[in-house]
Formats: structure tokens, sequence, C-alpha cells
């Protein structure tokens, strides 16, 4: 599942304009993804220029 790292995320909106299936809006400057809507393939992860859109696997113990 992906997610956002709002530590990285600068709220440039590039993944809300690129989301083939507007998953993804913008909430206090930050990307928030709607995994209702997510079909999960991997635009957002793969444009993001500070590479805040993350997955699940690269969760640390913390977050988990």
């Amino acid at each position: 599942m992906p997610w956002v790292d709002k530590n990285r995320c600068i709220g440039c909106g590039i993944c809300v304009r690129e989301c083939p299936v507007n998953a993804i809006s913008m909430e206090n400057g930050k990307a928030v993804i709607d995994m209702k809507k997510c079909i999960r393939c991997k635009k957002c992860h793969e444009i993001c220029p500070k590479n805040a859109v993350r997955h699940d696997s690269e969760k640390n113990q913390k977050e988990v």
C-alpha cells in the first residue's frame, strides 16, 4: 500500500495531477492518498521528486 511521508512531501501537487484515478488530494499542503480509490499503479511513487510516496515495506517499526 502506498503512503505519503509528510516529512518529505513538499506539496508540489505533481502526484495529484498525475494520478489516473484522482485518488490523491492535498490537505494542509501535503498529499493524501484515498485508499478506496487507489489502484496501486505506482505512478505517484515513480514521479514524486522528493520520494515522499512510499510503500508499506519502507515503514520503520515506529511507524507500524
